[in-house]
């Protein structure tokens, strides 16, 4: 009873500077002024199609620790990004070891089959690291786009029995529905509907993350002009950039500019089957049965780039014992907002608000030992 009681307590306090050390990412912050700072290595990880670097962050304190594989969204830099390094670090000084591979895919801002099989042999090479790492405390974290190959890794016949956790931030459920939102605007799920005018930077991106997939280079490099036009914001530079494309790239281009959520079905179907198969490949709406992990969902509900509501259903199709969820508008997409002000009412659902997320870190922090 005093262990549980002083387990608690220990979680409490870590929770408390945790949440603080969000608030003010990537800065150090607390927390490095009350802990040793990790140690940090550079690692080659074997792996079945080729070699992974990563970087491995080891808790000053010696013994056995829970242990997270770190799984950015589409970042250049991968795990050199200063946000990456800095959750690496952050996280080993609450307690994890943490391992951030360099996924190929991710950092050419797309994500590919590779990239699935890199995270389940980067799973297997932390699980493996029986001196610092507890095998039954090993999980993933995700981001955004990163999230759902993850939960595709994690339901992978070789390590779903022993993943213990998946968390997902600004994750989704099904591909489909995340492109009839990032073309349209529109989401909508049971009572859950909306729309937020679409981000042309989000589709500038999905568009760079399947130009590889199209044989001609002529597609290639016209769609590439149209992709850097959107993600500069030139919507007119866009939409004139599409003379010469071949029937597979007018596809790929009539559904990043069409606006009616009624068409994406059938623009999708009309895709190249190069892209269709890897629009269901990475949706974990398919492998939801494969699942044994604790999964852990946290959404802002303002995200332009993945609506709240694929946070929702993912939740929803697991069962209700292994889910911790927290939708909050404390997000936007992955980046940490301060509450708006507003009368009694609104402190009143921002007090649920970090109810709902406390619990959430609750069950994290648990995890690192």
């Amino acid at each position: 009873m005093i262990a549980r009681a002083l387990h608690f307590l220990s979680d409490l306090v870590v929770m408390t500077v945790a949440l603080h050390g969000l608030r003010h990412a990537p800065r150090e912050g607390l927390l490095a002024r009350v802990t040793p700072a990790p140690e940090v290595h550079s690692v080659l990880l074997p792996a079945r199609r080729s070699a992974l670097q990563g970087d491995l962050y080891l808790p000053a304190r010696r013994g056995r620790h829970g242990a997270i594989v770190l799984v950015p969204g589409f970042a250049e830099l991968g795990k050199d990004d200063p946000r990456v390094a800095w959750l690496g670090g952050h996280l080993a000084r609450i307690g994890f070891v943490v391992l951030a591979p360099d996924f190929p895919g991710l950092r050419a801002l797309r994500a590919d089959e590779a990239d699935v099989q890199g995270m389940v042999d980067s799973f297997r090479y932390l699980a493996s690291l029986g001196p610092r790492v507890r095998p039954d405390r090993v999980g993933f974290m995700a981001f955004s786009y990163g999230a759902g190959p993850t939960l595709v890794a994690a339901a992978e016949p070789a390590i779903a029995a022993q993943v213990r956790f998946v968390i997902s931030l600004g994750g989704y459920y099904d591909l489909v529905d995340v492109i009839r939102f990032v073309t349209t605007g529109h989401f909508a799920w049971q009572d859950h509907r909306g729309f937020i005018p679409p981000s042309r930077h989000a589709r500038g991106r999905f568009l760079l993350a399947n130009l590889d997939l199209l044989g001609a280079e002529g597609d290639r490099e016209i769609l590439g002009g149209v992709a850097r036009a959107l993600m500069a914001g030139d919507l007119d530079g866009a939409k004139a950039s599409s003379d010469g494309l071949t029937p597979w790239g007018s596809a790929l281009y009539a559904l990043l500019l069409n606006e009616d959520p009624e068409r994406v079905g059938s623009l999708i179907a009309a895709l190249h089957p190069r892209i269709r198969e890897r629009i269901a490949f990475l949706s974990p709406s398919r492998v939801t049965e494969q699942l044994r992990a604790h999964l852990v969902v946290i959404h802002g509900l303002e995200d332009d780039f993945i609506p709240y509501t694929e946070s929702l259903r993912l939740a929803a199709a697991l069962r209700p014992e292994g889910v911790h969820l927290a939708v909050t508008q404390f997000l936007t997409h992955v980046d940490v907002m301060r509450p708006r002000a507003g009368g009694s009412a609104s402190w009143l659902v921002c007090l649920r608000e970090l109810r709902r997320i406390a619990q959430v870190l609750r069950f994290i922090v648990a995890q690192r030992r």
